[in-house]
Parts: C-alpha cells; sequence; structure tokens
C-alpha cells in the first residue's frame, strides 16, 4: 500500500518538475533572445554614431577649407585693392613732380632765353671777358642747381621704394601668419574630432564586448538547463524512486 502511493507521488511530481524546468528554459530563451535583440540595437547605435561623427567631421573640414578660402580671397582682394589705391597715389606723385619738372624746365629755358639776350647784347657791346666769367659762373650754377635737384629726386624715389617695399612685405608677413593661424586652428578641431570618434569607438567596443559577454553567460547557463532536464528525464525513466531527489536538486540549482 506504501510503495503504491509513493509511486503515485512520484508520477504526479514528474509534471510538475518538468513544468518549472520548460518553463525556466522559455524564461531564459526570452531573456537570450531580449539580450540578442539589445546587442543588435547597441550595434546599430553605434554604426549610426560613427556615420553621424565622419559625416560631422567631414562637415566641419569643409567649412573651416570654406572659411579659409574666402578668407583668403578677401585678404587677396584687400591687398590688391591697397596696390590700387598705391598705385594711384604714385601716379599722381609722379604726375606732379612731371607737371614741376614741366614748369622747371619752362623756367630754365625763360632763363636761357634771357642769358642767352644778355650774352647777344654784350657781344654787341664788345665785353668778351665780362661774358665769358659770366658764362663760366652761370655754367656753374646751373651745373650745382641741377646736381642737387637730381640728387633731391634720388633720394626721395629711392625713400619711396624702401616705404612701399616695408608695406609689402608687412602685408605679406600678415598673410603668411593669417594662413598659419588658420591652419593650427583646423589642425586642432580635426585631432580632437579624432579623439572624440576614437573615445566613442572604444565605449562602443567595451559595450558590445560586455553583451556578448553576457549572451556567452546566458547561452552557458541556457545549456546547463537543457543538460540538466536531459538528466531528469533519464533518471525519471531508470528509477521512479529518485524524481523528488532529482526534482528538488534540479529546483535547487535553478
Amino acid at each position: 500500500m506504501s510503495k503504491k502511493g509513493a509511486g503515485g507521488r512520484a508520477k504526479g511530481d514528474k509534471p510538475d518538475a518538468s513544468a518549472a524546468l520548460q518553463a525556466a528554459n522559455e524564461d531564459l530563451r526570452a531573456k537570450l533572445t531580449d539580450i540578442q535583440i539589445e546587442l543588435q540595437q547597441e550595434k546599430s547605435k553605434v554604426a549610426k554614431l560613427e556615420r553621424e561623427k565622419n559625416q560631422e567631421g567631414k562637415l566641419i573640414r569643409e567649412q573651416e577649407q570654406h572659411k579659409h578660402i574666402v578668407l583668403v580671397t578677401e585678404l587677396k582682394a584687400k591687398l590688391h585693392e591697397e596696390k590700387m589705391k598705391e598705385l594711384q597715389t604714385v601716379r599722381e606723385t609722379l604726375l606732379r613732380q612731371h607737371e614741376g619738372e614741366l614748369l622747371r624746365i619752362i623756367k630754365i629755358k625763360d632763363n636761357e632765353n634771357q642769358r642767352l639776350q644778355a650774352l647777344v647784347n654784350a657781344l654787341r657791346d664788345g665785353a668778351a671777358d665780362k661774358v665769358k666769367t659770366m658764362l663760366y659762373t652761370e655754367a656753374k650754377e646751373e651745373a650745382k642747381k641741377v646736381f642737387e635737384f637730381e640728387k633731391i629726386k634720388l633720394q626721395q624715389e629711392i625713400s619711396d621704394l624702401k616705404g612701399a617695399k616695408k608695406q609689402a612685405d608687412d602685408a605679406l608677413n600678415q598673410a603668411i601668419h593669417a594662413d598659419k593661424m588658420k591652419a593650427a586652428e583646423i589642425r586642432s578641431v580635426y585631432h580632437l574630432h579624432q579623439e572624440e570618434i576614437s573615445r566613442i569607438k572604444r565605449d562602443c567596443e567595451r559595450e558590445i564586448r560586455r553583451l556578448v559577454r553576457i549572451d556567452f553567460l546566458t547561452q552557458q547557463k541556457l545549456l546547463v538547463n537543457v543538460c540538466l532536464i536531459r538528466k531528469l528525464d533519464i533518471k525519471i525513466v531508470l528509477n521512479d524512486g529518485s524524481i523528488e531527489i532529482c526534482c528538488n536538486k534540479s529546483l535547487d540549482l535553478l
């Protein structure tokens, strides 16, 4: 009578243990599916972040290149405008100098005509020695005046050329300095974005490894439960008397 009761109790516990293990198995499968979905979502997020970072870096580089081109164009236009103004100033200065030179030549010609007229008059009067002395003195004074004038003119031209050269050198140095500063700024922004992209990649790889490790542990746990279920089924078939003990051990493992 007691053996019949024990056998009935064991047969009654078998479906309960199988159902519990089946439920645990299904729960683990559901968790594994969720983890796989989460892993796929994280991979998609990582790929999306990398695309966005690449697009953002490309856009920033294009904007910086455009700014650099605009700056260089504006600088060239400014230099061209300054050169045109400088040429206009030089042209006006040369025109005034030319007009002054014409007036000076006209005055010299007038003085020459007056001198020749005086010479003619002196020759008519027969004062040869006086004429020679006057001609020598006038020639000496004229040569001195011409020399002084040419000397001052050359000094002024040299000074103007030095000033124009200094202005051109200063403008060129400013343009070169601005280009170097802009290039350094572009390199700094590029390096910062590269470091940010590398950091995001490291974080994503670390998260992927974590999810893969969780996925691996979940699969291992699932395999262990499957093995326990198979062992439990074998023990139930071989020995009905040990069903209750096996079920209790399986439930404890779960």
